[in-house]
């Protein structure tokens, strides 16, 4: 982290945390309602759009570190916030509106083309850069949205990620970026866990979930800098193992079984695992703990651990909990999953 940056991270992180505290709490009396259908883990309508606070802490407070001299040139903070809060805006309109979903794919990829070309983490091959930074931001964006499906899970894991990307990087717009959008999330989270008053909606997980992808990014290139590019490269993508794993297994799983991709489902794991009965704020856990177990290893990595025992130390727990929600599964009458 830059030290330069410390002495204003601290004020800063708490006036994230209550600017969406706050935000929060007015999202709830506007009631955009998310009602209960057959893929719900909710039984009563509740309020949607509470992820409006933490992306306007990050959208309002992050110039405000640039003008305090805390935060880089204005420019790569523009290059992040445009993309971010375009895709947020887009999101809330859906959260109102109910867009299609191709509509709703096109603006994450503008907004993810926009991100990868601005922060390629190659710089040395740009090309290459781009496409594996797009392919990047447009699979974690998704997974992090289809994560949000029981209380605290997404949001909870994002603030964990993000603070770790944050805090583990010499980059200022990274740190700074990554403390507030953690702030924000703290401050929503006692609003969604473990009861739910309001919901992250698609203007939390989606746009959320795209910054958090564009940190992954940010941490990749500037490790690109120096010898440290392949611990750099797989920070992100170890600190979202949990969340990419169960994203992909239902994906293959799915695929394999001849399903429809793009049909709605109850089928992720901690989706079934929340059926067998498992109370949803155990499951949430789980996935918190999946991430602060990336984080260890992300350490390890750079410590000099073999990529080879990483990614078994990844894999592991992975196919434990797999094995452990299907045996549950095969117990309890859950029906088709």
């Amino acid at each position: 982290m830059p030290m330069a940056v410390f002495p204003l991270l601290l004020p800063l992180c708490l006036a994230a945390l209550l600017l969406s505290a706050a935000t929060v709490r007015l999202m709830i009396g506007v009631g955009v309602l998310d009602r209960p259908g057959h893929r719900s883990s909710h039984a009563r309508p509740t309020p949607k759009g509470g992820g409006v606070g933490p992306v306007l802490a990050l959208l309002l407070l992050l110039p405000v570190a640039g003008w305090l001299g805390a935060g880089p040139a204005p420019s790569r903070m523009a290059a992040l916030l445009l993309p971010v809060g375009m895709l947020a805006l887009v999101s809330w309109l859906d959260d109102v509106r109910q867009y299609r979903p191709m509509a709703k794919l096109m603006a994450q990829a503008v907004a993810a083309a926009i991100l990868a070309a601005v922060l390629a983490p190659l710089p040395s091959h740009p090309e290459i850069g781009f496409a594996v930074g797009f392919c990047w931001l447009m699979f974690a964006t998704n997974a992090l949205n289809f994560i949000d499906g029981l209380n605290g899970l997404a949001a909870g894991s994002m603030a964990l990620a993000s603070l770790f990307l944050g805090l583990d990087t010499p980059d200022p717009l990274a740190t700074i970026a990554g403390c507030l959008l953690s702030a924000g999330l703290l401050g929503f989270l006692p609003f969604n866990y473990p009861g739910a008053r309001i919901f992250l909606g698609d203007v939390g997980s989606q746009g959320i979930g795209l910054a958090v992808a564009a940190l992954a990014l940010l941490h990749w290139r500037a490790g690109a800098m120096t010898d440290g590019a392949l611990d750099a490269a797989l920070a992100g993508p170890l600190l979202l193992s949990g969340i990419l794993y169960d994203v992909g297994f239902t994906l293959c799983r799915r695929l394999v079984g001849g399903e429809r991709l793009l049909q709605a489902h109850r089928g992720h794991l901690y989706q079934v695992a929340f059926r067998t009965g498992i109370p949803a704020w155990q499951v949430t856990l789980v996935h918190w703990g999946f991430v602060l177990w990336g984080a260890l290893l992300a350490l390890a990595l750079q410590a000099g651990t073999d990529v080879a025992a990483i990614l078994a130390g990844v894999l592991l727990p992975q196919l434990g909990w797999t094995s452990w929600v299907i045996r549950r599964a095969r117990l309890r009458p859950i029906g088709c999953w």
